[in-house]
């Protein structure tokens, strides 16, 4: 019989966009929070990559670049609900829609051509999906031992499980 790892990979290379996504959404959910427009941020921030690589921007620039967009929307999500003590649900359903509309106004339906190598960030298929599925990994890997073992991991734990207490004990629960 012939087996190639190849369909494997291809699963896991597509799995593992999904799980650097849950990496974030398991944070929140730690601090007894819920975000449920992680999906229409990711689809803003994919588009922007596209774009930035379409402007020919180098792809360490890209990568860089779409990750600053999308921590501008989750500061922007954090501050309404830190900051202003509105409910995260609610922020998340408003922001999650205007993001999706506002993706859709602004392309019009129009897909995003990406130039010639950049897809699998300039690598084969193969090695590009392992990138991403070892990279996930990574992430997965490098949360679980910043959680475990920062100050900053134990703090999201402390405000999930009672930010009463996570205040007391001299933890900024807002901040965090």
């Amino acid at each position: 019989s012939c087996y190639s790892p190849q369909p494997l990979i291809s699963l896991a290379a597509r799995a593992s966009v999904s799980l650097v996504v849950a990496l974030g959404m398991a944070l929140i959910i730690f601090a007894r929070e819920i975000d449920i427009s992680v999906g229409s941020m990711f689809a803003v921030c994919s588009v922007c990559a596209g774009l930035f690589a379409a402007m020919h921007w180098p792809l360490a620039l890209v990568i860089l670049a779409s990750i600053g967009v999308g921590a501008v929307f989750g500061a922007f999500n954090g501050a309404l609900v830190a900051g202003l003590g509105l409910p995260s649900i609610v922020v998340t359903l408003a922001t999650m829609v205007t993001w999706q509309e506002g993706l859709r106004w602004l392309r019009q339906g129009e897909f995003v051509n990406l130039p010639e190598g950049v897809q699998w960030f300039g690598l084969s298929q193969r090695l590009g999906q392992w990138v991403l599925v070892l990279g996930a990994v990574a992430l997965l890997v490098l949360l679980a031992l910043i959680m475990k073992h920062l100050s900053a991991g134990r703090f999201v734990y402390a405000v999930g499980s009672d930010a009463e207490v996570a205040r007391l004990s001299g933890i900024r629960p807002k901040l965090t």
